[in-house]
């Protein structure tokens, strides 16, 4: 099972599962997250620097999506094809992420088991993305080799979508991403890293 984690591993996170000495346990729902994810899928897990843990995602087989979830996504973008799904927890929050195809351009939606569109992504060309986004993009990794833009959208408690930004980027080997508001301000940076998780088989 490969997993692709965002900065460092702390000992007290993945706890028994790689490394040794450490005495912590990891949640459950990490293990949930490895039963259920495709032989070849990836899972990813984003961390603070203090070790905390923002959320836990794992590619699924698109047959493990709940109907009530897989018909909001249709709903929402009926003419794209369905192309991944991936099961994610946002603290103890669990929700999906479907994958779409649409018109040559790749684009998320992330729905809750009532059928609830949460969050949406959609792949931007450099000429749609703001100026100010991609020059803060490139001031927090300078270097970089710009490789997508994103727009994301958020659902706030007003009912209304709060857009951002993701930029990724490459340099000297790895691959960075950074998150920034429509005016450019850099909100979080992150590397990505690869690891290996290894846990005992369900009888």
């Amino acid at each position: 099972m490969r997993a692709s984690l965002v900065w460092s591993i702390p000992c007290s996170v993945l706890a028994g599962l790689i490394f040794t000495g450490c005495q912590s346990r990891v949640p459950g729902t990490l293990v949930e997250l490895y039963d259920r994810a495709a032989p070849d899928g990836v899972i990813e897990i984003e961390l603070q620097r203090d070790g905390s843990i923002i959320e836990m995602e794992a590619e699924v087989p698109v047959s493990q999506l709940p109907e009530t979830v897989l018909a909001a996504a249709q709903a929402e973008m009926p003419e794209a094809q369905v192309t991944g799904a991936e099961l994610e927890y946002q603290g103890r929050d669990r929700v999906w992420e479907v994958k779409l195809r649409y018109l040559d351009r790749d684009h998320e939606l992330v729905i809750d088991d009532a059928g609830n569109l949460l969050e949406f992504e959609r792949e931007l060309g450099w000429d749609e993305a703001p100026p100010e986004v991609l020059e803060g993009a490139n001031l927090a990794i300078q270097g970089g080799n710009p490789v997508s833009v994103e727009i994301l959208g958020i659902l706030q408690e007003s009912g209304e979508y709060e857009n951002l930004y993701h930029v990724k980027l490459d340099r000297d080997g790895a691959r960075y991403k950074v998150e920034l508001s429509p005016n450019g301000e850099v909100l979080r940076k992150v590397r990505e890293a690869r690891a290996e998780i290894e846990i005992p088989l369900a009888e």
